[in-house]
Parts: structure tokens; C-alpha cells; sequence
């Protein structure tokens, strides 16, 4: 049987290490920084969880939440 476009496209290939370092990262990039920022630097503390917001979509895709991905996890 082969993959499908929504096998090869939703489905990231990194290792769980990797997936775990995204998980550390966007913790400390949307709570633990902007708020220790956002008393010195508002407009960096912005920047800095808006990154760890981008990483923490990453997350939920790679952890296979995503609707889609379930859905395939369960075909297979």
C-alpha cells in the first residue's frame, strides 16, 4: 500500500528528542520569557512569544493532535 499526499505532506520525520527540544523551547518562548521581558522590553518580550507560539503549532502538528493525523494514525 502507498503513502498518500496527507501521509507524506502532515507528517514531520524528526526524531522524539527533537519534538521533546521543540516542547522545552516553546515552554520557556511563550511563558518564561515574555513575562521576565515584558517588565524591560515590551516589543522584544512580543517577538519572543510570538516565535514560541510558531513552535508550539509545530508541537501540535508533530505530536500528531491534528485531526488529520489521527485519522491516518488509525488506517494504518
Amino acid at each position: 500500500m502507498g503513502g498518500s499526499y496527507n501521509t507524506r505532506e502532515f507528517f514531520h520525520g524528526k526524531s522524539p528528542a527533537f519534538v521533546r527540544g521543540v516542547l522545552a523551547t516553546l515552554l520557556l518562548g511563550v511563558f518564561v520569557l515574555p513575562l521576565l521581558l515584558v517588565m524591560v522590553l515590551p516589543a522584544l518580550a512580543f517577538v519572543v512569544q510570538y516565535v514560541g507560539l510558531l513552535a508550539e503549532r509545530w508541537y501540535f502538528f508533530a505530536e500528531a493532535q491534528h485531526p488529520q493525523n489521527l485519522y491516518y494514525q488509525g488506517k494504518s
